[in-house]
């Protein structure tokens, strides 16, 4: 959750660093052609996008240093990949992985029937277990629980889209 608060600021920084930019570079196009540099008051700062851009990677990497110095790291865990297996074969969900299944015949797998320990169907608000069919554009999450979660494929093929880790048996 603290990488997730880290990256929302820095994806605010600099979502504000760029759209400031893009105004500044349409009011500065505007300025040029009005004032001319007898008329620009002695002090005042001439930002261009070449200045906002620095700064911004500037700002983005003294961030980066300073979660590295208190022993944090940045991940990319919010990287979605389309993947593709075939009959037979089983994608074996780490804590915490999302899915999203996108067709093709698969049936979830978990070692317990415990109440908290199946397999959460985040679109249909229940909680699934060994046997039961997955259904087509529905989000499936592996909660960090002592249960291991699967996906066996029962058709010719499967696809999903995953974010998170996971290993292909």
């Amino acid at each position: 959750m603290k990488n997730f608060k880290i990256f929302f600021v820095v994806a605010c920084v600099l979502l504000l660093t760029v759209t400031g930019a893009f105004a500044i570079s349409g009011a500065a196009e505007k300025s040029e052609r009005a004032l001319s540099e007898d008329s620009i008051p002695e002090g005042t700062f001439l930002v261009d996008v070449g200045y906002l851009m620095q700064f911004g990677e500037e700002l983005k990497q003294e961030i980066l240093n300073e979660i590295a110095a208190n022993g944090g790291s940045v991940t990319v865990e919010s990287i979605y990949k389309d993947i593709s297996l075939t009959s037979g074969q089983t994608l074996i969900l780490s804590p915490e992985t999302e899915i999203i299944y996108r067709g093709g015949g698969a049936v979830a797998i978990t070692s317990s029937n415990g109440q908290a320990q199946g397999l959460t169907d985040m679109s249909a608000s229940k909680e699934i277990f060994s046997g039961k069919a997955l259904e087509y554009g529905h989000i499936y999450f592996a909660s960090a629980s002592d249960s291991k979660k699967a996906i066996l494929v029962t058709g010719d093929k499967a696809y999903f889209t995953v974010r998170g880790d996971y290993d292909i048996g």
